[in-house]
């Protein structure tokens, strides 16, 4: 009987140890997952930046051509002025406009160097999230089968519980339902000695010695565990 209840915490703590591996794989795909949204972000960053310094540089193209049709206007503009003042005049808008084209010209040329930076940095990256997403693939294929073998293995060990509680006398099978429901998994303590492993408290000798017979379900008296005694190993005889 007291084998059949240890037998009994063993499947369950077996199948207890199985679902709670199943519901921790969300947490180890989360964990496989993570270097691969950490590249695809590093990724999204690098391409939202070339995306951006395009639209700058398309502007500045823009507004390059707007300075250069400035520029010819005022130089038409400067063949027909009749005196000395409109000259001045005229002359000092091209060469305000010149500097506004120079400086304009000046950024775009720095965001062209910037994109020719940025186009290999964006490559990389785009292996690196491969590279990632190859292996996060493997590894999550890998999670699913041992997911898919623990599952089968619960059902195994449940229905190994399922055949073996109508076999335990009621009584006993009651004493365990109690017990299991303030320790969960540890409703079957080990006895070493006198010594009740559970709460590591010695027990009687008489009730360590009937325990031993193994006649009856006997709990601790101070933690209320079933006890289980541990026999000593058998002398090992030496061959004649």
């Amino acid at each position: 009987m007291l084998e059949q209840l240890h037998r009994l915490q063993d499947l369950e703590r077996q199948a207890a140890t199985l679902r709670a591996e199943i519901d921790a794989v969300d947490q180890r795909r989360r964990e496989i997952e993570a270097p691969v949204h950490a590249a695809k972000a590093a990724l999204d960053a690098l391409n939202a930046t070339i995306e951006l310094r395009q639209t700058q540089r398309r502007a500045g193209d823009r507004d390059v051509a707007a300075f250069q049709q400035r520029l010819t206007k005022f130089k038409q503009q400067l063949m027909a002025v009749t005196n000395g003042r409109e000259y001045e005049a005229v002359q000092h808008e091209i060469a305000t406009v010149e500097g506004e084209l120079k400086a304009r010209e000046d950024q775009t040329i720095s965001l062209l160097f910037e994109l020719d930076d940025l186009a290999p940095q964006a490559e990389a990256a785009t292996r690196t999230l491969a590279e990632r997403q190859d292996a996060a693939a493997a590894a999550l294929a890998g999670e699913a089968d041992d997911t898919q073998r623990r599952r089968l293995d619960v059902i195994s060990v449940e229905a190994s519980v399922t055949a073996l509680r109508p076999t335990i006398e009621a009584g006993a099978l009651a004493v365990y339902d109690r017990t299991a429901k303030r320790y969960p998994r540890y409703a079957v303590a080990d006895l070493k000695g006198e010594l009740c492993v559970g709460c590591n408290v010695n027990i009687r000798p008489m009730l360590a010695y009937a325990i031993r017979k193994g006649e009856k379900v006997i709990q601790c008296e101070n933690c209320t565990r079933i006890l289980y005694p541990i026999l000593p190993p058998a002398p090992v005889q030496a061959a004649p």
